[in-house]
């Protein structure tokens, strides 16, 4: 492969964007992003109410693990890489498609395209040696970000990982996200070399290589990284073409640097954009929901379905890393961005949804904080005269209650919005977005978990059964098993409950 890799990136060795640059260095420079990537978020770089706790809990282990991995369903994740691998992969044939290569490259192709697409004998071996033969007949001139000249790298990943050789076919994705990160990182690139709507499209073009690479990686912290550092160039895009957006995050700037220096938003500052000024019923009777807004969005073209599901498995990761505090304020941002950039209704109701399920995952861990304390004060009840302990006790329990009022508002929103308009109860079959049903099977099932966690169980039943129904006609299948699971759980409970009121009523039934 060495014919094929100029600059070969070793995952766990190299860093995607510092190939010479020693350990310490790379921290640094990974912290600027981050940096970065706060400001960049506007009022949602860090959640409101979930501040770093005082220095005495750190004298307590965790109570108990949050299990994050039950909540992958709600991201969507099955559904965002296979986003991610039908935006790139194509058919061998559209290699050959529109482009004009010379003879020898063009017979290198036609031999690898026949040999992979042989259904009854597939060579996938044979196929990736042409692939390669015809990759290094290129002329030179040839620019490396061409489709041209991509697309066969593509192909060539792609044998890879039939072959199963995953860690060749990482390293090929890691080059050419290499190179598109250089690219577009060259300031100097901006003044005239490359134009505006090449910049754009190569862009989308990244974030799609980027999205597609992620099926293969294991490493969540480089994962992150990666993300961060080509997430950060498409924000700084379209801050360059969005005056309306600029002039946004300059009027927030203040609150802000507010939050960066550890001072908490109140929590009337929280705000949810699934409301009746954003998002309404059209006025015909298909019950169809369309976006209220009058929003000039060119700025986030043609790149905007690839930036939220590069965000969403940002905050994705964030979860796999049990960081749920950043999954939160990315998730934040994502909602907001969603309604500026005019992305479908039904994607932004799911994002509040999830937003909530986020709130509410946010206040188990915090929960558990607390009743770790408490036993640990049971122990030692010398502790609860400690003014840090005290202080910690009242601002974890104020955190706690914020982030469930939040979890209560973020799905509220989406089904007052569905209890409000009875054209849109009438017409959920004929909706054409799926993520419309699956936002209320998922609101409502959120409402469920929540009721539960107040003791409510009639009401927490009730609304598990409506969530089944709805994730069903839905076909939210991860949903429908969770809902399922919770319902046997609040039918066990209950059974529990009456127990002790059986036995009283036959004591004095004895009697």
């Amino acid at each position: 492969m060495n014919m094929l890799c100029r600059r070969k990136i070793i995952p766990g060795q190299q860093s995607l964007l510092c190939h010479n640059v020693s350990l310490k260095n790379k921290v640094r420079y990974f912290s600027r992003l981050q940096q970065q990537w706060n400001m960049i978020q506007g009022s949602n770089s860090s959640p409101p109410p979930i501040q770093p706790q005082p220095l005495p809990m750190q004298r307590f282990a965790p109570a108990r693990k949050i299990d994050t991995s039950k909540w992958y369903f709600l991201m969507g994740i099955a559904a965002l890489f296979t986003v991610g691998s039908g935006l790139y992969y194509s058919s061998g044939n559209e290699v050959l498609k529109d482009y004009a290569y010379t003879s020898k490259v063009s017979e290198y192709l036609k031999e690898a395209v026949w040999l992979e697409g042989n259904k009854s004998n597939s060579n996938y071996s044979e196929a990736l040696k042409y692939y390669i033969l015809a990759l290094n007949e290129m002329p030179s001139n040839v620019h490396k970000l061409s489709d041209s000249y991509t697309r066969i790298e593509l192909k060539i990943a792609e044998m890879l990982e039939k072959l199963n050789m995953f860690d060749k076919s990482k390293d090929i994705y890691y080059e050419i996200l290499n190179r598109f990160y250089m690219t577009l990182s060259d300031k100097s690139n901006m003044d005239g070399q490359i134009k505006v709507n090449e910049r754009a499209e190569l862009i989308r073009k990244d974030l799609r290589i980027l999205i597609k690479s992620l099926e293969l990686n294991q490493d969540i912290e480089l994962g992150k990284q990666n993300l961060l550092a080509h997430l950060l160039l498409t924000q700084e895009e379209i801050l360059m073409k969005s005056p309306e957006l600029k002039e946004f995050f300059d009027k927030k700037k203040e609150r802000t640097q507010n939050l960066l220096m550890g001072q908490s938003m109140q929590l009337e500052e929280f705000e949810t954009f699934v409301n009746e000024d954003n998002i309404k019923v059209d006025t015909e009777d298909s019950g169809l929901l369309v976006l209220n807004m009058d929003k000039n969005s060119s700025g986030w073209e043609p790149f905007k379905e690839e930036l939220f599901v590069a965000r969403d498995l940002y905050t994705a990761y964030c979860l796999s890393s049990k960081d749920i505090t950043s999954a939160i304020s990315c998730k934040m941002t994502t909602v907001e961005w969603m309604v500026m950039a005019d992305m479908p209704p039904g994607q932004i109701l799911l994002a509040q949804a999830n937003l909530g399920s986020l709130f509410y995952l946010q206040a188990e861990k915090l929960e558990a904080d607390i009743d770790h304390i408490n036993r640990k004060a049971q122990e030692d009840p010398s502790l609860l005269e400690d003014d840090n302990i005290i202080k910690a006790l009242r601002i974890l329990n104020k955190n706690k209650r914020n982030c469930l009022t939040m979890t209560g508002k973020c799905y509220d929103s989406v089904l007052d919005l569905f209890n409000k308009n009875k054209k849109l109860r009438y017409h959920m079959k004929d909706q054409l977005d799926t993520s419309i049903p699956q936002a209320i099977a998922l609101s409502t099932y959120g409402k469920a978990i929540t009721s539960l966690h107040d003791g409510l169980l009639p009401k927490a039943e009730g609304l598990l059964k409506d969530a089944m129904k709805l994730a069903k006609e839905s076909d939210f299948k991860e949903l429908l098993g969770e809902a399922t699971r919770e319902l046997e759980r609040v039918e066990s409970l209950r059974i529990k409950q009456q127990e002790p009121q059986e036995q009283v009523a036959s004591a004095h039934t004895t009697v």
